[in-house]
């Protein structure tokens, strides 16, 4: 218990919330924070909570709420599908049909075109990067007018290094094998696909092992090695694809039904924004630490672990840079968000470009 109220603590420190010290520390003593009702919140996780990274995140931050004090909340973390289904989770928060929801921002590209860029560019930004512009560049007051026209308030609650690249039933050895492959793909890296000829489609994660062993498509993407293994894809898939150039970094979201957070006090809303950035660096850390076993477990199941053929790569990265462009075209938000974020890592890029040895992440 000690150590969730210590991140907690040191989450607030890096929201930069300015609540009373007493608030987050776990402490009973709530003098100076003004009293407010007690607020019940129905949350719906779009990941089982025992889902290794993504949805253990989720109970990271249930956990560091519940255990921090004074802030008046009770708030109710259903399992994944409870209430909605992870795709349906944008539409019921939107409609104020449930609290507020966990995702990936990305889910939503059919919907608001710039979450995209908010959760991950193909070829973008790393996740140091991408809260960086987030927290310091104006990228989180970016993200919230955009969400505010469709009634909700985002909250960056998770941040992911790289994921794989994908499952595939055979080898893909040159553009030419993208042709008709009938793929799982979220976000903005399945539109780039789409542009090398191949279909992709979003299908949640409960139905993709199926779908594969069906024959219903020939790939798929969905996490990092070890989310992957619990989804069990090593068994139908053999050849397993990094890196994750779709995905080098993926910032996760707690979106909440605008009229619900604007009608709960600062206190309370710093209290779960410290939540949030304690479940950032959790999930982070966890998610850097667990993956090379994983891969050895894939290799001894007879998996095929596979490097992007150059050309392919380099073919995948012209598609992510026109797909940019017709999209920034089409959407005025997504072209703010993307120029927001461009910018801010070119501001960076004397000092970044030096800083860091060629080994490091």
């Amino acid at each position: 218990m000690a150590r969730r109220v210590g991140a907690a603590v040191l989450a607030l420190l890096w929201l930069g919330c300015g609540a009373p010290a007493g608030e987050s520390s776990g402490a009973d003593d709530t003098a100076g924070v003004p009293a407010a009702p007690r607020v019940r919140l129905k949350i719906q996780s779009g990941y089982p909570l025992s889902m290794p990274v993504l949805g253990e995140s989720v109970a990271h931050w249930r956990d560091t709420m519940a255990a921090m004090k004074g802030h008046g909340i009770d708030a109710k973390v259903y399992d994944a599908n409870k209430l909605v289904g992870t795709l349906g989770i944008f539409d019921a928060v939107s409609a104020g049909k449930i609290d507020a929801g966990f995702a990936f921002p990305g889910y939503w590209l059919g919907k608001v075109p710039a979450a995209a860029v908010f959760g991950a560019v193909p070829f973008g930004p790393g996740a140091r990067e991408s809260l960086a512009w987030l927290k310091r560049g104006g990228g989180l007051e970016l993200w919230r007018e955009i969400y505010a026209k469709v009634n909700l308030v985002p909250i960056p609650c998770g941040a992911l290094p790289p994921e794989a690249s994908g499952w595939f039933s055979k080898p893909i050895e040159s553009v030419e094998d993208l042709r008709g492959l009938k793929i799982r793909y979220a976000g903005l890296g399945g539109k780039v696909l789409e542009k090398l000829g191949a279909s992709a489609t979003q299908i949640p994660a409960g139905d993709i092992f199926v779908s594969i062993e069906r024959g219903v498509i020939d790939a798929t993407e969905y996490s990092m090695p070890v989310v992957d293994r619990n989804l069990g894809f090593y068994k139908v898939a053999k050849h397993y694809y990094f890196p994750g150039w779709h995905q080098p970094s993926s910032v996760m979201e707690l979106i909440f039904h605008k009229p619900t957070w604007d009608a709960l006090a600062p206190h309370q809303q710093a209290s779960i924004e410290a939540a949030c950035a304690s479940t950032v660096l959790h999930e982070w850390t966890t998610a850097l630490s667990v993956q090379a076993e994983a891969l050895s477990f894939f290799e001894s199941e007879g998996v095929t672990i596979h490097s992007w053929p150059p050309e392919v790569l380099a073919a995948l990265r012209s598609a992510t840079e026109a797909l940019l462009v017709e999209m920034s075209a089409g959407d005025a938000d997504f072209a703010r968000a993307l120029e927001s974020q461009r910018a801010f890592l070119a501001a960076q890029e004397p000092w970044s470009s030096i800083a860091y040895p060629p080994t490091a992440d």
